[in-house]
Parts: structure tokens; sequence; C-alpha cells
């Protein structure tokens, strides 16, 4: 299937690593013009030289200077504006998803909604203008089954991608008839390799198999497996995304994929 994205001009936030690198990697296979966005420019050099892409964007998108600082950078090396523009940049600005909400800081709650909601706000800030003076454009943000389905630990980082959430459906509605769609990818649990060097070192065996990590990882009740039986892979995520940047898919928008393998119970 062709997904008419060749030549079309994409910018990945959150893409020197995980999800973010899988989504740019899978873009520039069917022939967009990608800009790799990271905080370390030798981690997004490397993806960027790995998949031939336009260039690096470097810089915090939790500000406002930074976020300005890496739509410059971008636009600079697609020779033009962004037309594909994914928020996956994001996380837990704290590094600590299990406290309960009494045990979390107001200034951890403030950091984790300018991580990983204000970011994306920004970005869309930037981009989405041009989109709309162009007549095309699309918008993907990646947020997490625990925006949806929380748990009572680390409710700072799931409240904010609750946030990012509630704010794609706002901004699909506002955009009526102008060419911009905008969805939400939200993955449960992904094979990333922070997660690979996590349960490695958890359990002293640095050549775990993936195979090996989840079985551990579950019966360490780390996590439940989802009723697929086993974990995403990042390129899961990427397809879908991919697939809600195509030309082809000009009526979807305003709506929520889960890549989840059903962890999240909804019908919804």
């Amino acid at each position: 299937m062709d997904l008419q994205l060749s030549g079309r001009r994409a910018l990945i936030t959150g893409s020197s690593s995980g999800i973010g690198e899988a989504i740019a990697r899978m873009l520039a296979q069917e022939g967009a013009i990608v800009v790799v966005h990271g905080r370390n420019r030798e981690r997004a050099e490397k993806v960027a030289a790995d998949i031939d892409a336009a260039g690096v964007a470097i810089g915090d998108l939790s500000t406002d200077e930074g976020a300005t600082g890496v739509h410059m950078e971008a636009q600079h090396a697609l020779g033009g504006s962004v037309e594909i523009l994914v928020n996956n940049a994001g996380g837990s600005s704290t590094g600590n998803t299990s406290r309960t909400p009494l045990e979390i800081g107001v200034a951890d709650w403030i950091s984790n909604y300018h991580t990983n909601t204000l970011a994306a706000v920004r970005m869309v800030r930037l981009a989405v203008p041009d989109m709309v003076a162009a007549g095309f454009g699309r918008v993907i943000q990646v947020s997490s089954a625990v925006a949806i389905q929380p748990n009572n630990l680390g409710t700072d980082y799931s409240a904010a991608k609750a946030a990012l959430n509630n704010f794609t459906v706002s901004l699909a509605g506002s955009l009526k008839g102008v060419g911009v769609t905008v969805n939400t990818v939200t993955p449960g649990v992904i094979m990333v390799d922070g997660l690979i060097r996590y349960a490695r070192t958890k359990f002293g065996d640095p050549d775990m198999s993936v195979e090996e990590i989840t079985q551990r990882l579950a019966e360490e009740k780390v996590f439940t497996l989802p009723p697929v039986g086993r974990l995403g892979i990042p390129q899961e995520v990427a397809m879908v995304a991919c697939m809600l940047a195509s030309p082809a898919l000009g009526y979807v928008t305003g709506s929520n994929y889960r890549v989840d393998g059903g962890q999240v119970r909804s019908v919804v």
C-alpha cells in the first residue's frame, strides 16, 4: 500500500530512541523527509545518519525557547514548513512513577505537565499555522495507556498524558475544513531499549532475551501482560503513526488509536 508520504516533510519529537526513533525510521522508509529531534546531539545524529534523515533539531521542548529553537532548526533542515508533526517527546520528567498522588509534590506535577502536555502545545502552536495556510497537515500525539486507564501511582505523568488526549480532540474540532487532522496514538507497555536495559540490570543478566524479560517482569508483577500475552514493540506503534500521517486518511481526526495489546479495558 502506498501511504503517499513521499516528499512530505516530517518532524518527530523525541526520535533519537524508542518509539520516536521507530516512527522516524518508518516515515523515512515511506519516502518522507524526516528531521530527528532529541536533547542529545550525538544520539540524534546517529539515528539521522542511519535513516538518511534531512537533519536533526536539538532542544528541550519543556521551555518556550527550546521549542522555538527546535522548530527553526527543523524548518531549516527540511527546506520548508513542517507538514507532519509527531509529538512523541515526553515521559516521566521526575523519573519516578512509584509515588501515590499525595506523595507527589506540586513542582513535579508542573514539570510533567510541561514535559508531556505543554511540549506538544508549543510545537502545535509553532507548526500548525503553516499547515493551515498550506491546506494540509498531520499532527500525531503519542500518549500512553495510563492516560485512559490510570493506576494509583505516577499520576502526575498519567494526568499529563490525559490532558494531551483532551487537547487532541479540542484541536481537531477547531481545525474544520482546513485539511489538517489531529489524532492520538496510545501505546501500552512497549519493549523499548530503556525497558530492556532496566530488566537486564534488575535481573543481573546482560544477555536476557526479550521473551525472558517479558516473563520475568510479569512474574515480578512489574506489569500485567495484556490479552495478547506479550509486550508491544516500537514498530507496531510506528505503523499506526505512519498510517495517520498519510494524506489518504483525511477523514480521520480527533481519534485515539490504542496500540496496547488489549491492556485498556474500554469500548471507547
